[in-house]
């Protein structure tokens, strides 16, 4: 099954983030930060069903490559795309030892 993905409004102050991403139809929300390197890295993802995973102190920093991906079309406001889904599939299955993989696999992020 695809993953369907749109920019969501990040909750701030109570979640700080760049940006957030909606995930699955408004069932997942993942928010991201962006380091020095501007590499994405996945600060807390909220599942319905599991609730939120926060993250940022153990994961690890989304490849150059794919984050360039990634805030390219963010910046287009055009995220729903295959290679955003492939991407985001690859960080989270790089990180499924902090993100739980319970709740990737419920809700086909891998």
């Amino acid at each position: 099954m695809p993953i369907s993905i749109r920019i969501a409004e990040p909750m701030l102050p109570t979640r700080p983030c760049k940006f957030c991403l909606s995930f699955q139809d408004d069932s997942v929300f993942a928010d991201f930060d962006i380091d020095q390197d501007q590499r994405v890295v996945l600060v807390q993802i909220s599942f319905d069903r599991f609730g939120c995973c926060r993250t940022e102190e153990h994961i690890k920093r989304m490849n150059l490559n794919d984050s360039r991906i990634l805030l390219e079309w963010m910046d287009k406001e055009d995220v729903n795309r295959e290679e955003i889904e492939a991407a985001l599939s690859r960080y989270f299955q790089e990180n499924n030892d902090v993100i739980w993989n319970d709740a990737l696999e419920f809700h086909e992020l891998l």
